[in-house]
């Protein structure tokens, strides 16, 4: 697995903000401003994280190795040896490609993905 499989993936299974806000999140910590990284054949996340009960909102946050990433409804999740994030809204300097998606007049406006306090 690659940085790019990852930013793939999420650009395939994500939804934008109004389908994945009626859908329930799995209530797990949630990494926003996020970003893939190459270490030498690994891919961690870096970007600040939410909803985690070790760390106040908006701590940066480097992961351990990403293991695998699945989707539920809207929301993509990455997991690791041991946890598992949920992926909120990407780093602006995220990737070009990203930011042409975004852009693009056949998708809505991504304005972000998780929200707080849902059942």
């Amino acid at each position: 697995m690659i940085a790019d499989d990852i930013t793939d993936y999420y650009l395939e299974h994500s939804q934008p903000t109004f389908t994945a806000s009626s859908t329930a999140s799995l209530n797990l910590p949630i990494i926003e401003s996020w970003r893939c990284i190459n270490i030498s054949n690994h891919v961690i996340i870096r970007g600040q994280i939410f909803n985690h009960p070790k760390y106040p909102a908006g701590k940066s946050l480097k992961s351990s190795s990403i293991q695998g990433c699945l989707a539920k409804a809207g929301r993509v999740y990455v997991t690791t040896k041991n946890s598992m994030y949920e992926l909120g809204t990407p780093h602006p300097d995220f990737a070009g490609d990203v930011q042409d998606w975004m852009n693009n007049p056949d998708h809505p406006p991504v304005e972000k993905l998780t929200y707080w306090g849902e059942a």
